[in-house]
Formats: C-alpha cells, structure tokens, sequence
C-alpha cells in the first residue's frame, strides 16, 4: 500500500492500496505506449459505446475511440448496431496524441481498416449489365444511393428510377432500408462511384409493344390525363397513347 496521510506522530495514518495500483499501471501504461506505433494491430475489447462511437481497451488501463466512421465500411445510423459492451475486437492503431498539459495519449483506433477495403474488388466483382439487390441507403434530392455490397454504395439517378411513373421526389417511390432491384450501369472502382438504374432492372416496358399491340386491336384502357387536343391513355403501365379529340365522338 502506499501512505498518502501521516499525522501526529503516526497517530493518524492514511494508506491506499488503490493508488498505489494506479500509480503501478500508469508506469505500465507508459511503458507500453513507448512501444506502440501508428499502424498497429492490437486485440481489444469494448468498454463502452457511445453515439459517436464505441471505446476500447488494448492493455489494462489503456483505452482508446473508434469513431462511428472507422466502425465499419458500411454506413451505420448508430455504433451500438455494430459492436456492444463486452465485444471483442481487432483494431488498428490510426492515431496518438499527447496532451502537453497533462501528459495523458489519446488514441484513436479502426475496427474497419483491419478488414479489406471492398472498393479494392469492386471491378472484379460488379459488371456492367449485371442485376443485383442492394438496400436503400440514402434518399437524395437527385436520386438515391443503394448498398449493393457491405461498404460499396451506388447512385440511382432519380430519372433511372421508374418507366412507369414520373418521380418528381425519391421518397415517393421508396424509403431508407428498402430492398430493390438495380442494374448496374457503369463502374468507376478509381473515383468510387457506381451508376444503377432501379427501372432498367425492371425492363423497359415498350419492348416488344409492337407484338402485344396491333392496329385494329380492341383494348380495354385507363384515362391518364386530359387534355384540350384529346386524352392521354394508359394501356398498361409505362405505355401511354392519345386518343385525339377527333377520334372521340
């Protein structure tokens, strides 16, 4: 135990065991963090998560924050849907800082730069053409972007979205944590970017109209839209015809 208190000729006297432990471990502490270095791997464990993060321990009294962006390659709304309390993990040493004031490390690590970066195979993996589900992760004003590998997102312009109907906004058509079809429709691995089409995936509905359509034809049909020259009608959806005013009566 070490004293921390001595009075009156050793009438009154004050000992710790608990700061004798701590002064113990921070002697460890900085003897281990003499030998760490930037780009380390260390096995840890998680001590607390937090809406910023998740906090790690590597060494008995060391501890360190792996912020939400380093969790995981993927976008998470909250850490607590990556790791918990009591978790296990591997994480890399990004970065270590001293404070000059009090002498204490703040540390920084990665859980996600332990793993492969999936951009890395990108174009041995995704080819143009190709038809693949992916989940809607975010709904932009322009269009949305959908999760078609853990950490590899891709831009559904809001013009690729549907042939069947005009989408003036994304959220009309779907929402966050949808699963939909896409078609990939080109592959940038260099600059990250990925170009789908929700409606492509789907077909285009005027493919092969000619043959389920012919001249002459009696065709049950809906009124889309009418208009002072005649009526726009849908004969199935994406594929709309006028019926001129002329043709009416």
């Amino acid at each position: 135990f070490l004293i921390t208190r001595f009075e009156e000729n050793g009438r009154n006297i004050v000992v710790s065991r608990r700061r004798l432990l701590e002064k113990e471990q921070k002697k460890s502490c900085d003897e281990f963090l003499k030998t760490a270095s930037i780009g380390a791997i260390f096995d840890a464990k998680v001590t607390k998560v937090t809406d910023f993060g998740a906090f790690v321990e590597i060494f008995p009294g060391v501890e360190g924050l792996v912020h939400v962006s380093e969790l995981s390659w993927s976008r998470l709304k909250k850490p607590s849907d990556m790791v918990r309390v009591g978790d296990a993990v591997t994480v890399k040493l990004i970065e270590m800082e001293t404070n000059g004031d009090t002498g204490k490390s703040k540390l920084s690590f990665s859980l996600k730069q332990v793993l492969k970066d999936p951009w890395d195979t990108v174009s041995d993996q995704i080819k143009n053409g190709e038809k693949m589900v992916g989940t809607v992760s975010r709904c932009m004003p322009f269009g949305v972007f959908i999760e078609i590998m853990p950490g590899v997102e891709g831009l559904v312009h809001i013009s690729e979205m549907s042939y069947t109907q005009r989408v003036l906004k994304p959220e009309d058509l779907v929402t966050e944590g949808d699963t939909v079809n896409v078609m990939v429709k080109s592959v940038d691995a260099e600059n990250r970017r990925i170009a789908l089409s929700m409606r492509d995936a789907e077909g285009d509905p005027w493919i092969g109209v000619d043959e389920r359509y012919k001249v002459g034809q009696m065709i049950a049909a809906t009124i889309a839209k009418k208009e002072r020259f005649g009526f726009f009608i849908t004969l199935e959806p994406g594929v709309t015809g006028l019926l001129p005013k002329s043709k009416i009566a």
